[in-house]
């Protein structure tokens, strides 16, 4: 019996392999873990995005909110943010930024960045 799980090896760039290209929906979260990291995947307007699943307010699960076009919203609180470049959208008068990851598409499947 194997007590300790087995750590995922990066590619020579530093990217992680993750899932199917075809797995990551428009307007749906899909959720990985790399090495304890939990992350989440995004589409929107053909491009892919990797964000920290950990809501950087409250430190909510991002995977039991919601995506809308653009938005990620937190379950707990409804705070907001923009996956395309981190922002936060909502309260405005909040300074949290989401924490991204590099992500790529190799041979059909998502490659993540998280070092």
């Amino acid at each position: 019996m194997n007590l300790f799980r087995s750590k995922a090896t990066p590619d020579d760039e530093g990217y992680f392999t993750t899932v199917s290209a075809d797995t990551v929906q428009a307007d749906q979260m899909t959720a990985v873990s790399i090495n304890r990291h939990k992350i989440i995947l995004a589409s929107w307007d053909g491009t892919l995005y990797a964000f920290s699943a950990e809501c950087p307010h409250a430190s909510a699960d991002f995977s039991k909110g919601w995506i809308s076009r653009y938005k990620v919203t937190c379950p707990d609180h409804q705070y907001c943010w923009d996956m395309r470049n981190g922002r936060i959208l909502w309260p405005e008068d909040e300074n949290y930024r989401l924490k991204k990851y590099p992500v790529k598409v190799e041979d059909g499947i998502v490659m993540v960045k998280i070092g």
